[in-house]
């Protein structure tokens, strides 16, 4: 799919790789609809781009409702809804976290997207055409010792496009789920690792991610990686050898 003309709805676009991904494609000459919880950010990304923007907790249903319906009144449809928004969580290696965070990261990895979903599937699958994806992280196809509940909802994230291709790419309905690496974010930095530490030297700016996202959206491939990523070898690795898998995976950011 090709960005020009497109009307596209993205999720936490008032900062980082979101905030990125609207401008980039804007400059593809989509018409992006900006949502953030924080106001003053999804007003001034929505601003500079020349769009429009509505600040919202997409983890509410009748919220991510409201910005479909400002993209449908001033736009008159949605072509993409690209479900990007997230959150780290506090590390804690050897904690089952408590409910609160369990809650948090199971309505915004998991249940925003589903909200999503129910809020634009049916006038995609009218038309034929249509286009839904879901920022979930490298994490989901592997794990991440410190932080259980990000690690297993964004398993559930990635569980949910594979559901949502499997019933309605047939619809015309493409999916895809965006499983990144480290990026140069506010999530990233979060972590308080030193800027010589092999992930922050590794990790790519927010531009150089939505460049990775725009040729997956073009090549419209189901599991968008970085470039060079190795998840798709260790999945391999897992399915030849599960306890070995198990053995040599350790918290990353230790």
């Amino acid at each position: 799919m090709q960005l020009n003309n497109k009307v596209v709805v993205v999720t936490g676009s008032g900062n980082g790789i979101g905030e990125a991904f609207a401008r980039r494609f804007t400059a593809e000459g989509a018409r992006v609809v900006v949502t953030d919880i924080e106001p003053d950010a999804c007003a001034r990304v929505a601003r500079d781009i020349g769009g429009v923007g509505l600040a919202c907790d997409i983890t509410r249903e009748e919220d991510v409702q409201k910005v479909a319906k400002l993209a449908r009144d001033t736009h008159g449809r949605i072509d993409i809804w690209f479900s990007n928004a997230g959150h780290s969580g506090p590390r804690e290696p050897a904690s089952l976290q408590d409910d609160a965070t369990w809650d948090l990261a199971w309505r915004l990895h998991v249940m925003s997207h589903v909200y999503a979903a129910r809020a634009v599937l049916p006038e995609m699958t009218a038309r034929g055409e249509g286009y839904l994806i879901q920022t979930a992280s490298s994490v989901a196809l592997s794990t991440q010792a410190d932080k259980v509940a990000y690690s297993v909802t964004k398993h559930g994230a990635l569980a949910l496009s594979e559901w949502l291709d499997l019933h309605y790419r047939p619809k015309g309905v493409r999916v895809s789920c965006f499983c990144p690496g480290a990026m140069l974010t506010r999530m990233l930095r979060s972590n308080d690792l030193p800027d010589d530490h092999p992930v922050m030297r590794s990790a790519l700016t927010p531009e150089q991610v939505a460049e990775v996202l725009v040729q997956g959206i073009a090549d419209e491939r189901f599991l968008i990686l970085f470039p060079g990523s190795t998840l798709l070898q260790s999945l391999s690795d897992k399915a030849e050898d599960y306890d070995g898998w198990l053995a040599a995976q350790g918290a990353p950011f230790r």
